[in-house]
């Protein structure tokens, strides 16, 4: 039997749809598994994104640490700087003592000295190291003591020493009969604070024993408590010594 030329085109047209179809299928196959190795692929690049979030976040974390470890070790080494234990004693411990804080301190003033002490006779000569009334900025020394007659007697009120410190110094002075604190608050960064009394025995005799502060802090405290003093202090006049000396109330 013959078969037609139309009949075999058909059949190769078929066996050919029928490759094609097989083919399409296998494509279909491989793009469904490389859709999901991409899927796969994209989970796992998320993945990794996320541990390298977590990754930096971890540096930045150890990073914060070690710089909060060095702020540490700094405040450790300030705090055993700021805060140094002073007394007086017969003999005499420089490095350790009221009065060697006190001149090292006062030769190192820039602007203010504040000092409160119920008697004043020493520490003339390292005040003289501070910037005298007339330089081209002067000075701001506040002085808190006592005016009381029988201390005048006694010699631990010197009245001379009030006129030294008001004109060669340019000191402002006020008094308080109420006053026990011993205070020197220097350039609003150094505090010191003892039990001596800025005579030659406080400084040099007596057993007497303070701190020296340099937390800045504490030493602003200490400068408030010495404002307070100040504004319940009245400012020392010629005429409030005159009466003092003559028994008369101010």
């Amino acid at each position: 039997m013959k078969i037609s030329k139309e009949i075999l085109e058909l059949a190769e047209k078929i066996k050919n749809y029928r490759t094609d179809i097989k083919l399409v299928k296998e494509l279909n196959i491989k793009k469904e598994a490389l859709e999901k190795q991409i899927e796969a692929l994209e989970k796992c690049i998320k993945i990794l994104k996320l541990n390298t979030i977590g990754q930096n976040k971890l540096l930045e974390q150890i990073k914060e640490l070690e710089l909060n470890k060095k702020r540490l070790k700094l405040d450790l080494e300030k705090s055993r700087e700021a805060y140094t234990f002073i007394v007086t004693t017969p003999s005499e411990q420089p490095k350790t003592t009221v009065y060697g804080e006190i001149s090292r301190e006062l030769s190192k003033a820039q602007q203010e000295i504040l000092i409160s002490s119920p008697w004043i006779t020493y520490i003339f000569d390292e005040l003289s190291s501070f910037k005298k009334k007339g330089s081209k900025k002067e000075p701001n020394i506040k002085v808190i003591t006592r005016l009381i007659k029988e201390d005048i007697e006694k010699g631990v009120t010197d009245l001379d020493k009030f006129r030294v410190l008001k004109d060669t110094f340019g000191a402002e002075i006020r008094y308080n009969n109420d006053l026990h604190a011993k205070m020197v608050i220097i350039d609003n960064s150094v505090a010191i604070i003892s039990s001596a009394n800025l005579t030659k025995k406080g400084l040099s005799v007596n057993y007497e024993a303070g701190i020296c502060i340099r937390e800045s802090l504490i030493v602003n405290k200490v400068a408030q408590f010495f404002n307070d003093i100040w504004k319940e202090s009245q400012p020392l006049t010629q005429q409030d010594i005159e009466n003092v000396l003559s028994n008369k109330s101010g």
